[in-house]
């Protein structure tokens, strides 16, 4: 008997535990950004398919996930905003890095890739997750990079007196070991041949080259060898002036300064936190010299006006890989990605035979606007070009379908 009552409570224990760590799915009117599927090898983060299936490069099983463009401060990931502004704890600009987003229950190991209610009937808590390659945002005013080898990452800057310098980072952009960096060894060949050896600096935060001042735009190229024994890589640069350090801007006593940073990278309460303290941005009047295919708009309320803006953004990528200006790819093909899923919260009006096309034809854009990011951010021609070439297709389908005017 006691056996039996024994065996009984931990039954019951045990479908306790279970309902503490069931979440329930919930209907929500947020707008989601779509499931993708990715590789879960580290190196392979490139691989991103719209279906289930197994990575084409290594044979693992790819992993669904939700991916999204955030804002977020250069160096306080903790703070996250869903558009442009200024950090609330240092002042400076915010920057686009791109996280994989999720729902989770307090005290469980609970991951959905789908919000939903948790056992206690409270709402689940949407979290934010860096990911690999998720921010290739240069962290001093320069050039970056990704290697080869889809680890490496590295940033040249041109500083004024003609110095070279190279940071390197992870694959989270995080900056290397020092004893990496005193590891590597690499050169400096400018437009004329001459050659400059890169050395670690004394504190061995960075790589140098003194090559002296070039007359502008200075054209260079840095052969970098990432190991001991490891081919040499090579990397281009052009400097249209001198780099300049970011430097964050004083804040005023009267500014709005946060009581206490927050101390969960992506949680609801933290992001809410930071939306909530920071000041808003100040509007800018002229944007004189910037090429448009940089300025981030605001989405249309029509769709003949989402459709021209869709258009307008597909050129500008066409001419940013034309000019081989691949690390300026990512950005309207991010506003061509939210284009796209503003256009699918209007698919509902499409007729039957047209919503057929136009649901895959989304999918499709918002898939190979990833690629288009990720394949700039490496440099390749070749691939950025196919992946171009698939985002266009898509692009017509989608204007095919819906109506223009």
């Amino acid at each position: 008997m006691k056996a039996a009552l024994l065996f009984l409570s931990m039954a019951l224990a045990a479908a306790s535990a279970a309902r503490q760590q069931t979440a329930k799915p919930a209907a929500s009117n947020e707008q989601l950004p779509p499931i993708s599927y990715v590789c879960p090898m580290v190196g392979d983060e490139d691989v991103i398919e719209d279906k289930p299936g197994r990575c084409r490069k290594c044979g693992m099983e790819l992993k669904p996930i939700r991916l999204d463009s955030i804002w977020t401060c250069p160096v306080h990931a903790a703070v996250i905003k869903d558009k442009p502004g200024t950090c609330p704890l240092d002042g400076r600009e915010l920057v686009q890095v791109t996280m994989a987003v999720s729902w989770t229950c307090p005290n469980t190991n609970i991951d959905s890739v789908s919000p939903g209610t948790c056992a206690d009937g409270s709402p689940m808590l949407k979290k934010f997750t860096p990911r690999a390659h998720g921010n290739h945002n240069p962290q001093h005013g320069g050039l970056f990079f990704m290697a080869p080898d889809n680890w490496h990452h590295l940033e040249g800057t041109y500083r004024n007196g003609g110095v070279f310098r190279m940071y390197l980072y992870d694959d989270f952009t995080k900056p290397l070991a020092r004893d990496q960096v005193r590891q590597m060894t690499g050169r400096v060949i400018t437009k004329t041949g001459a050659s400059f050896p890169l050395v670690a600096v004394q504190n061995g935060r960075y790589l140098e080259a003194k090559i002296g001042k070039l007359p502008f735009p200075a054209e260079m190229a840095a052969k970098l060898q990432l190991k001991v024994i490891s081919p040499e890589h090579h990397f281009d640069f052009t400097f249209p002036e001198y780099s300049k350090e970011p430097v964050a801007p004083r804040l005023t006593d009267n500014a709005a300064r946060p009581q206490s940073a927050p101390s969960t990278v992506g949680s609801a309460s933290s992001a809410s936190s930071a939306v909530a303290s920071t000041p808003a941005p100040a509007e800018t009047t002229t944007l004189s010299g910037i090429d448009p295919g940089l300025i981030p708009l605001p989405i249309p309320d029509t769709v003949p006006e989402m459709l021209a803006q869709l258009s307008q953004r597909t050129e500008q990528i066409r001419r940013f890989i034309d000019q081989g200006a691949f690390a300026n790819v990512y950005v309207p093909a991010f506003q061509a990605k939210d284009l796209a899923l503003a256009l699918d919260e209007r698919k509902k009006d499409l007729r039957p035979e047209h919503l057929k096309i136009a649901e895959p034809a989304i999918k499709r854009l918002v898939r190979t606007a990833w690629l288009l990011d990720a394949f700039g951010d490496m440099g390749n021609k070749q691939q950025i070009s196919e992946a171009y070439t698939q985002f266009a297709a898509a692009v017509k389908d989608v204007e095919s379908v819906f109506p223009d005017r």
